[in-house]
């Protein structure tokens, strides 16, 4: 059994996917309980990737689907379902587009969307605009992204949540410096700060990776799109400090992050170092996206091959890749 296959069947059994009801009569508790499983493959998500969550998710959300088909329930409660089924196939989908299934990951947005409508949760709809912009950037798309991140932040729920605005504020900061646009990019991180310093209690379970490192490394990505690379070193070295050892996907991917920003600015060196650390954390990763960003700073760290420090990446790298 291959190893990701492994982690998917362990982590069913942990998740206890049993709680979902499959006859009778539903009420509110059996909402909450599954519920509750978004939150849990969170935090394994945080540490493993999307990848290993992708399966079980998909078995989850599937589960839910026949609830909704099956079983009987009033109308708040159907209204609870279809937000927690939503509240799924939203994390299904941000796993298959970590995982680099982005055809699947567009599919489970639209059916989020859709719940997110039959439910009027708005907040399951905002998250979705978000995370359509995040998709549409890594395709390439910076200007959809833009429009669907300004969409996403003239939301009530934007207005009224400070973590969500805070999280908008920076992917657009980071959408505007990759487009050119330096002021704007500025305002944003600034709207983003304060937001977040207004946030209190506890964020919802998908915002839980919203920290300050994490802020800080997103204001580093929108200082590299903009050219400012050795502010962009700073900052995101800054992240690395600050983030929690549960974040180790943010971790290899702010590595990654922090390599590129040396090579951008000339220290090819200490960027093949910081290469070789993301390579050996991104072993435990299940991230299709990650991954092709280490793959990616790879090949331009090659033409630099004769730098003793590179040369020593690229044979320990050579028959794995990154």
């Amino acid at each position: 059994m291959k190893r990701r296959e492994f982690v998917a069947v362990g982590l069913a059994a942990a998740l206890g996917l049993d709680v979902i009801p499959v006859e009778g009569r539903l009420g509110a508790s059996d909402v909450h309980r599954i519920r509750a499983l978004v939150p849990a493959l969170y935090r394994h998500d945080h540490q493993l990737g999307g990848g290993a969550l992708h399966a079980v998710a998909m078995d989850a959300l599937r589960r839910v689907q026949h609830t909704l088909n099956r079983c009987s329930y009033g109308e708040r409660v159907e209204r609870l379902l279809y937000s927690a089924m939503g509240d799924l196939a939203a994390s299904a989908g941000w796993f298959a587009y970590d995982a680099g299934r982005q055809q699947d990951a567009s599919r489970l947005y639209s059916q989020a969307l859709q719940a997110g409508m039959l439910s009027a949760d708005g907040m399951l709809q905002a998250r979705v605009w978000s995370n359509l912009a995040m998709q549409a950037r890594l395709l390439g798309r910076d200007r959809e992204a833009l429009r669907i991140g300004r969409a996403a932040v003239e939301t009530r729920q934007a207005r009224t949540d400070p973590w969500l605005m805070a999280l908008l504020h920076c992917r657009q900061a980071v959408g505007y410096a990759r487009t050119g646009e330096r002021a704007r990019a500025e305002r944003s991180l600034a709207r983003a700060e304060t937001a977040y310093d207004r946030a209190g209690d506890e964020p919802a379970p998908w915002l839980s990776f919203l920290t300050p490192g994490e802020i800080t490394g997103l204001a580093g990505a929108a200082h590299q799109a903009l050219g400012k690379y050795e502010r962009a070193e700073r900052l995101t070295a800054d992240a690395l400090t600050m983030l929690e050892p549960r974040f180790e996907r943010n971790r290899v991917y702010y590595t990654v992050q922090r390599a590129q920003a040396l090579l951008d600015g000339g220290k090819v060196e200490q960027a093949a170092v910081e290469a070789g650390r993301a390579a050996e954390l991104a072993s435990r990763l299940h991230s299709e996206r990650v991954r092709n960003k280490l793959d990616d700073l790879r090949c331009r760290l090659t033409p630099h091959a004769r730098v003793p420090a590179v040369a020593d990446f690229l044979e320990r790298t050579r028959q794995t890749g990154a």
